[in-house]
């Protein structure tokens, strides 16, 4: 290969795909999904990336055909954000699955700790490999071990588990989520005071990382704003907009609020009807339904956006791979990016 310039980097960032998936395709280390090889192929070439003849009909002819048995278990569809990677979990994965079994989906409340591992436990049974968002608990964590000694590979989903036989990780890289948010309400924050964090549950490893980045940040930078314990939604607007508006009542001095969790269509409301919504600044992670009018209005300042197709993509694309590399490989780690919305980047 030659075109020295054209990295890796630049051709993943064109492709909207991570490097690994880039090395995987140009190197041939392992399958990835035909879509996702195209448009690697496609970006590389757009870039000036000169490809061998022969390589570059063999990446458009696609990996050969595997068939895999996936499941996910995900919080409930009424979350808005869990039933658009739903469907983008379904769209990425048609090529793998048999015609008429597609993919099984198991949708959990967050506390529905016995359902959960119950649902592993099924799961194990019948599928090659496991998507798993669940709350970081010892019923949880023994299904996940019980289920990867049987044979079938367990990836935490957006949430770490402390599990040592998973299979891997496929999320963001929280601890730069949180710090980011961070930053946000340092540098654009108006006014010192207080400032409360909304969480779904604490066992959800990945919104602990953010908490603790996010205070991590400001002390570093010996920000004067005081950031107060972490309330819990559940991932439940409901929930949400009750300690929203309790907190609200009780903390008059509140100047930011940060929810990195699901459930932020009820801190809209909240904010809302208490009128703060210009005062009080409020970062969130999503997509999240209502959210783009809640940055147009001004109720919402920023949010950390999840790139959904992207994440999917990488999901199966890793399914797939650890798939074909059966026992070798050991635990993977794969990282998705995000985005910063503003009204203005709308």
């Amino acid at each position: 290969m030659s075109g020295k310039k054209t990295t890796m980097a630049a051709i993943a960032r064109e492709a909207r795909v991570g490097i690994a998936t880039v090395d995987r395709v140009m190197n041939r280390r392992s399958p990835v999904r035909p879509a996702t090889e195209r448009r690697v192929i496609e970006a590389a070439k757009k870039l000036g990336f000169a490809l061998e003849k022969s390589h570059y009909l063999s990446a458009l002819a696609g990996p050969p055909e595997r068939r895999l048995k996936m499941g996910f278990i995900l919080l409930r569809r009424e979350h808005s954000f869990y039933a658009q990677l739903a469907d983008a979990l379904l769209a990425q994965a048609s090529p793998y699955h048999e015609p008429g079994q597609p993919p099984q989906f198991v949708f959990q409340d967050i506390n529905a700790v016995g359902e959960t591992a119950a649902a592993i436990t099924r799961l194990s049974r019948e599928v090659e490999i496991i998507g798993v968002l669940a709350l970081d608990n010892a019923l949880i964590r023994y299904a996940v071990e019980e289920a990867c000694r049987a044979g079938t590979k367990v990836f935490a989903l957006l949430s770490d588990l402390s599990v040592h036989g998973r299979a891997g990780f496929i999320g963001l890289d929280n601890q730069q989520a949180g710090r980011t948010a961070a930053w946000a309400v340092d540098r654009l924050c108006r006014r010192q005071g207080e400032v409360g964090v909304i969480i779904g549950d604490n066992r959800f490893l990945c919104q602990e990382a953010c908490e603790s980045s996010f205070r991590s940040y400001l002390r570093e930078q010996m920000s004067g704003q005081r950031v107060l314990e972490p309330v819990r939604s559940h991932e439940d607007a409901e929930t949400a907009h009750r300690v929203t508006h309790e907190m609200l009542q009780r903390h008059p001095e509140l100047v930011a609020l940060y929810a990195p969790s699901g459930g932020v269509e009820g801190i809209f409301r909240a904010l809302r009807e208490s009128g703060r919504q210009q005062d009080v600044m409020l970062v969130c992670h999503g997509p999240v339904a209502g959210a783009e009018m809640a940055l147009i209005d001004g109720t919402l300042d920023l949010m950390l956006s999840h790139r959904i197709a992207e994440f999917a993509a990488a999901i199966i694309d890793t399914f797939v791979a650890a798939a074909a590399n059966g026992e070798q490989g050991g635990q993977l780690q794969v990282l998705n990016r995000f985005d910063l919305i503003t009204k203005e980047n709308l």
